[in-house]
């Protein structure tokens, strides 16, 4: 079985990866301890054969000490007003198949991001996840189950919003079988 031709897409991140680890003088074997990747899939980042998930992107940026938007396609112009005409899709975890839209990638100033998710059915479950900062999640359509470590689990439906730390372990999975899309704004102090 041949293996698919590297997006140009998946080679600049793979190279803004290698270059800022290169940076920090992090060894390959160094970041796959520090992020809890393994060390051929680094690798395979590195040289465009593979794309992160969006969790991935987290523990890569959380071991190198900078924002995920680092590794994140930028918007079309720098300046006050941003516009992305055709945002980056990125997998939301590698064992799930959900997906979320790049609105703001984290940009240079790090303070927020934002992110379009899309949940439809049978495509598995997200993981846990863990962030420094706040999320804002807005249901724009259909039904997810908000779950945040060491409380009960919060249905929102179409029009209805959460905010919570992002420190504290959480998850947003489909509520039921229609599909759900959410915009998720993460903001760093």
């Amino acid at each position: 079985m041949s293996r698919p031709e590297p997006t140009p897409e998946a080679i600049e991140v793979g190279r803004v990866i290698r270059a800022c680890r290169k940076q920090r003088g992090v060894a390959m074997a160094a970041l796959a301890a520090r992020s809890g990747l393994s060390q051929p899939f680094l690798s395979q980042l590195e040289r465009g054969l593979a794309t992160p998930s969006l969790s991935s992107i987290y523990r890569i940026a959380e071991a190198l000490d900078v924002t995920p938007g680092t590794f994140l396609r930028p918007p079309d112009r720098p300046g006050a007003v941003s516009h992305q005409s055709d945002p980056q899709v990125i997998r939301v975890s590698e064992a799930a198949g959900q997906i979320a839209r790049v609105l703001i990638p984290g940009g240079t100033s790090g303070l927020m991001e934002a992110y379009e998710h899309h949940f439809e059915p049978g495509r598995g479950e997200r993981g846990w996840f863990e962030h420094p900062g706040e999320d804002f999640l807005y249901v724009l359509s259909g039904a997810v189950v908000l779950e945040l470590e060491g409380e009960e689990p919060l249905t929102l439906t179409a029009g209805q919003s959460a905010h919570h730390r992002g420190e504290i372990p959480h998850r947003c999975r489909l509520a039921g079988d229609e599909a759900a899309r959410t915009l998720l704004v993460t903001a760093s102090a």
